[in-house]
C-alpha cells in the first residue's frame, strides 16, 4: 500500500484535470453531435490521454533531477526523488512503463484514425520527451506554455473528438468545436504559467529559462489574468450561453485576484484551485451542452 501511495502521489493526481478535463469533454462533444458513439472507443481515448499526461509528469521530474533543476530549494511539493522515496532508476523504469501502456492503447487509435493519428502519436511522445529533455528542453525555452494549450487543447478536444465521427470525416466538421478546445488550451497553459512563477527564483539557478522568468513575475501573474478572462471572452464568442460565460468571468477574475496575493510556497494552492477551475469549467460546458 505504499508503494501505491508513493506512485499515486508521484503521478501529480491534482495535476490530471489537464488531461481528463479536455477528453471528458470532447467525448460529450461526440455523443451529442457526432451522429454515432462508441463507449468503447471513449475509454480507450481516455486512457490514453491520462497515461500521456502520467508520462509527461513522470519525465518532467526525472529530468529536472538528472539535470539539476529540482533542487532543496525547490517551493513545489516535494518530488519522490528528493525525500529518498523513489531512486532515478525507478523513476525511469516507472516513465518507461507508462509509455509504453500509452502507445499499446495509441495503436488502436492509428488502427481507427489512419495516418494522421500515427503522426499524432510520434508528435504526443516527442512532446513528453521534448518537454524536459534533450539539447533544447521546451520548458527550458520558454515554449511550457505554448506546448500544453496545443496539446492539452486543440489536440487533445478536437484529435479525440474526431475519431468518434464516422470516417471519412471532414476536419470541417470539427470548426464548430474549436471554441471548446481554446478554451481547454487556455486553462491548461495558465496551470503551467502558475507552476513557473512559483518556481522563478530556482529556474534562474538552473538557468532553465521559462516564460515566466523571461515575463518576470508581475507580468506573468497579468498574462495569467488574459488567459483566465480569455476563457470568458471566447465562450461569448463562441454563442454560449450567458450564464456559462458570467460564471468563468467570475471565477477567472476571483482567480486572478488571488494570484496577485499569493508568493512563493502559497501558489500550489493557486495552481491547484486552477487545475480544479479546469475540470469545473469542463463540467460546466457539459451541463450547457446536454441542455441543448
Amino acid at each position: 500500500m505504499l508503494v501505491l501511495k508513493i506512485w499515486f502521489n508521484v503521478i501529480r493526481p491534482k495535476t490530471l484535470s489537464a488531461s481528463v478535463a479536455p477528453i471528458l469533454l470532447s467525448q460529450v462533444l461526440a455523443y451529442q453531435f457526432a451522429g454515432q458513439f462508441s463507449w468503447g472507443l471513449a475509454v480507450v481515448i481516455s486512457a490514453c490521454g491520462l497515461f500521456l499526461q502520467i508520462s509527461a509528469n513522470l519525465a518532467n521530474d526525472y529530468f529536472d533531477d538528472k539535470s539539476g533543476v529540482d533542487t532543496a530549494l525547490r517551493l513545489g511539493p516535494l518530488r519522490a526523488m528528493q525525500t529518498g522515496l523513489l531512486t532515478r532508476q525507478q523513476l525511469l523504469q516507472g516513465m518507461r512503463v507508462s509509455i509504453f501502456v500509452a502507445c499499446m492503447l495509441g495503436f488502436y487509435l492509428i488502427y481507427r484514425g489512419g495516418p494522421l493519428y500515427l503522426l499524432l502519436g510520434l508528435l504526443s511522445i516527442a512532446g513528453v520527451l521534448s518537454y524536459s529533455a534533450g539539447p533544447r528542453p521546451l520548458a527550458s525555452h520558454a515554449l511550457g506554455e505554448v506546448s500544453v494549450f496545443v496539446f492539452f487543447g486543440p489536440i487533445a478536444v478536437l484529435g479525440a473528438l474526431y475519431l468518434q465521427f464516422p470516417q471519412p470525416a471532414a476536419p470541417a466538421d470539427l470548426l464548430p468545436f474549436l471554441g471548446y478546445a481554446v478554451h481547454m488550451g487556455l486553462l491548461a497553459a495558465a496551470i503551467m504559467l502558475v507552476n513557473n512563477i512559483r518556481d522563478i527564483k530556482t529556474d534562474i539557478l538552473a538557468n532553465k529559462i521559462t516564460l515566466a522568468v523571461r515575463l518576470s513575475a508581475p507580468w506573468s501573474r497579468v498574462l495569467y489574468t488574459v488567459l483566465l478572462i480569455s476563457v470568458a471572452i471566447t465562450a461569448y464568442f463562441n454563442g454560449q450561453a450567458n450564464w456559462v460565460v458570467i460564471f468563468a468571468l467570475i471565477v477567472g477574475l476571483a482567480l486572478a485576484r488571488l494570484i496577485f496575493r499569493r508568493q512563493a510556497q502559497h501558489l500550489n494552492r493557486q495552481l491547484a484551485q486552477t487545475a480544479a477551475f479546469m475540470l469545473v469549467w469542463s463540467l460546466v460546458n457539459i451541463a450547457e451542452v446536454m441542455l441543448l
